[in-house]
Formats: structure tokens, sequence, C-alpha cells
């Protein structure tokens, strides 16, 4: 097989930095079961997003480093083992098909800011919850809100380096992904089986944000642009 034809070939490998951002996330968890119970409480405390903790008193002449790097660094902790795996096999999934469509320093910046407003999005509303909010699932949201915006509204589409979905599944998907959300929503309300758990805020707000900002960076800091569609003038 010669170059051009492995070039042509479907997603095979991912793109060094969701290599990079999965092997981060990894091991951190890895890190975090061998922490004893004390000190896994004080990652929580320090890392995790914390609603409630942004109106402790003084709490910026104290804590205000990690309360300002709460908002990202929640995003790399992980409740269990299942949590983790569940993110990163969605991120993968997700994140690898949009991080093709741009450099990885623009899908860095994608990432960090999914992660950053899903987390306000949530706070916004539960602003006094005392739960951390952990995981990956809303800067992960992000890129799939992106992904369906690229797919419906591609600047350049027609290039097997930077494949997207069509424009029929990418709004199916989009619909699915609003709509389980709020299903989600209305369990946790309405029935106590653990959905309560689940910050569909988070989801919904990397979703809408990466939606609404996908056409913008589609392409972005490539080296090559994407190419023009066949017959495109």
């Amino acid at each position: 097989m010669n170059p051009q034809e492995r070039q042509r070939q479907p997603i095979l490998n991912a793109p060094g930095i969701i290599q990079a951002l999965v092997a981060i996330t990894i091991l951190l968890h890895f890190r975090q079961l061998v922490l004893t119970p004390l000190e896994n409480y004080e990652l929580l405390r320090y890392a995790a997003f914390i609603p409630a903790r942004f109106e402790l008193p003084d709490i910026w002449q104290h804590e205000g480093v990690s309360l300002a790097l709460s908002p990202l660094t929640y995003s790399f902790l992980h409740a269990d083992i299942y949590h983790l795996l569940l993110n990163m096999f969605f991120f993968l999934a997700f994140g690898t098909a949009v991080a093709r469509r741009m450099s990885w320093c623009i899908f860095a910046l994608l990432y960090v800011t999914s992660a950053v407003i899903s987390a306000f999005f949530w706070m916004m509303l539960n602003a006094d919850a005392v739960t951390p909010l952990v995981g990956a699932s809303g800067a992960l949201s992000g890129a799939a809100g992106a992904l369906v915006r690229m797919s419906i509204t591609p600047k350049l589409a027609h290039d097997p380096r930077h494949p997207i979905m069509p424009a029929k599944t990418a709004i199916l998907f989009g619909g699915f992904w609003i709509s389980s959300n709020l299903i989600l929503a209305l369990l946790a309300v309405n029935v106590s089986f653990g959905v309560s758990n689940i910050a569909w805020e988070a989801h919904i707000g990397g979703f809408l944000f990466g939606l609404g900002i996908g056409r913008f960076v589609d392409g972005m800091g490539l080296r090559d642009p994407i190419a023009l569609p066949p017959g495109f003038m």
C-alpha cells in the first residue's frame, strides 16, 4: 500500500493530541486508585469542580489557584473505572474525527474550553451543589457538538483525511444527544436509581458550545487546507 492509499484509509489511529489526553486521564485515574481515603478527599476538594466552594469566605485568598483551575482539572478525574472507560471510548470516537479537522493546539483549546463551559453551565443549575463534578464528559460533549456542526455545515467536506458524518446522520445524532440528556434530567427528578449522579447539564452545555463553535474551528490551523469537493470552483 503506497502512502497516498494509506492517507485515504478511514481513521486507523487517533491523532497525537487525542492519545495524549487519553493517556494523561488514564494515568491520573490509576494514580488516584492508590491514594488513601484522606488523600482522595483532598484531591476531590481541590481538583474537582464544586460550586458551593466558590461561596466559601476568603476562598480566593487561600485556595485561589486550585479554585481557578478546578473548571478544567475536574475533567481529568473519574468516579470509577467504568466512568473512565465509557468517557474515553466516546472521546476516542468523537474526538478523533474532530481533531483530524484542525491543528492539535486548536483542538486542545476546544477541549479545554468545552470542559470549562460545561462546568459553569452545570453550576448555573446547581449553584449550591456540594457534590463534586468529575469526568471528561463535558469536554467530549463539546467535541461531539462540534462534529455535528461540522457535518451539517462543513466548510470544505470532501477530503478523506478529514472524515465527518453524513449531514442526516449528524442531525439524528444531535437530536438523540439532546433528547437523551433531557430524559436523564426527567429521570433524575422523578426516579431514584442513580441517574441523579449523571451531570446531564454539563453534557448539554458542552454540546451546545461545540455546536455553536464547530463551523468556526473547522479546518483551523491545518498545515494543508481541507481539500475542495471534486469539481468545486
